[in-house]
């Protein structure tokens, strides 16, 4: 296809320059021997009388210096006009029309002439003046070779982008199959340079086919959580159910079976939640929140909790922290890390709360006194299901930090694990958006 461009363009070029070339010199030739002719035409009125043909040669060519004549009888010896010696280089400029070089007061300049040959064998020359011209001729030609060079210089560089940019789809487009064809979504589309769009375009499918290798590595390790988390309660359910076919009625088993039940349909609660949440299809409008009231109203609801394990809470909060968000899912959100501040955090220990501004973030931090989240575990945290060696021992379903980064990043702020001074400091920043 390249080729086939390529070819066509040089070929337009061809044909454009021959067409300005060509055209340029039959307009000029067109006019002058139109002239000429009409000078031969007036001549042979005078071929049978000579003496008034020469009188009239003489003060035509006195009248209009662009004319020259030459006339001369049979034998080639000149009677009348102003060209001699006849030029001994003549040239031909097309057929019937003769190319001389004559002097006049600019010097050399180049006139077009006919030769006109009367019934007693005497002849005469007329010469018209062309100079200008055939140098504007000559300046066309100079300008078509110009736009012929320039021509083929676009052809030369519409071949190599369309060279470029045809291998470069044909790249795209091979990788692509490849992994159609291997559902291999590790592979990537290979980027020699950066400046070009093509190369922008294969960075972005790269990206593509991360989020893409992630999802799908996301989905497959889902799908194994589920099926081991949900092994143990559905296994209890079965043998619980078991148990109850032949017993006598017992409100105890029955507790335990709809415990099993009810553990089940907050893991599938759960994950529905992140779902919803990360495809942004929650339904409510954000409103102005204060996040004061909101941090207030999770401890107030987790008080009788600590107060379980004589856990206190001291609060720094800045009053009058406004952000536009959903308050529900918000709540649940400061509800997680709170409620996992409580959970890890030894008896007695104080948790601390702090919201302010830090720098062009309005933060909300939560430091409990547990034994923290190794680094090589922070990354992973955020997973469905993950839970670390710590956390293996306490009740829960690893949903309630991805289910916290989920309302985050719907809310378009930021977790951060830090290590506290003794425990683990949970940071959420939130941008400052204005607030209409």
């Amino acid at each position: 296809m390249a080729l086939l461009f390529t070819v066509l363009l040089s070929v337009s070029a061809g044909i454009l320059g021959f067409f300005l070339i060509d055209f340029g010199r039959r307009d000029f030739l067109r006019e002058t021997e139109a002239a000429i002719d009409i000078e031969i035409n007036v001549l042979s009125s005078f071929e049978n009388s000579q003496s008034q043909l020469i009188p009239y040669i003489q003060h035509r060519a006195k009248d209009d210096k662009a004319v020259r004549f030459r006339y001369e009888d049979e034998m080639g010896i000149l009677m009348g006009g102003t060209i001699d010696p006849m030029p001994k280089n003549i040239k031909t400029i097309t057929e019937g029309i003769l190319r001389l070089d004559l002097e006049a007061t600019e010097g050399a300049q180049v006139f077009a002439a006919k030769i006109h040959t009367f019934d007693n064998g005497s002849k005469i020359v007329v010469a018209r003046n062309v100079h200008e011209l055939v140098a504007s001729h000559e300046r066309l030609k100079h300008l078509t070779r110009l736009i012929m060079l320039l021509m083929l210089a676009v052809v030369m560089v519409s071949f190599g982008i369309s060279y470029f940019v045809v291998s470069r789809i044909n790249r795209i487009g091979e990788t692509a199959q490849n992994i159609i064809a291997t559902g291999d979504l590790s592979q990537r589309l290979a980027i020699d340079t950066k400046w070009d769009d093509l190369s922008n375009l294969s960075a972005i499918l790269n990206s593509f086919l991360i989020k893409i290798e992630d999802l799908m590595s996301g989905v497959r390790e889902v799908s194994n959580n589920i099926a081991h988390d949900l092994r143990t309660p559905l296994s209890s359910l079965r043998g619980e159910i078991e148990a109850l076919k032949d017993a006598p009625f017992d409100h105890q088993r029955i507790d335990i079976v709809l415990g099993d039940v009810d553990r089940i349909l907050s893991i599938f609660h759960a994950l529905l939640r992140i779902a919803n949440i990360e495809k942004g299809k929650r339904s409510g409008v954000l409103e102005k929140i204060n996040l004061d009231r909101i941090i207030k109203d999770v401890v107030e609801l987790y008080e009788p909790v600590a107060e379980e394990k004589e856990i206190r809470f001291e609060i720094k909060a800045t009053p009058d922290l406004f952000i536009r968000g959903d308050g529900d899912l918000l709540f649940q959100l400061f509800a997680n890390i709170i409620d996992n501040a409580i959970k890890f955090s030894p008896e007695s220990a104080v948790i601390h709360i702090f919201t302010g501004m830090e720098k062009e973030h309005i933060l909300v931090s939560i430091e409990d006194e547990g034994p923290g989240i190794p680094e090589t575990d922070k990354n992973n945290v955020f997973k469905h299901f993950y839970r670390g060696d710590i956390s293996r021992s306490k009740p829960g379903n690893g949903l309630g930090l991805s289910l916290a980064r989920a309302i985050a990043e719907y809310h378009a702020a930021q977790i951060v694990l830090e290590k506290g001074s003794i425990g683990l400091r949970v940071h959420v920043l939130f941008q400052t958006l204005p607030i209409v």
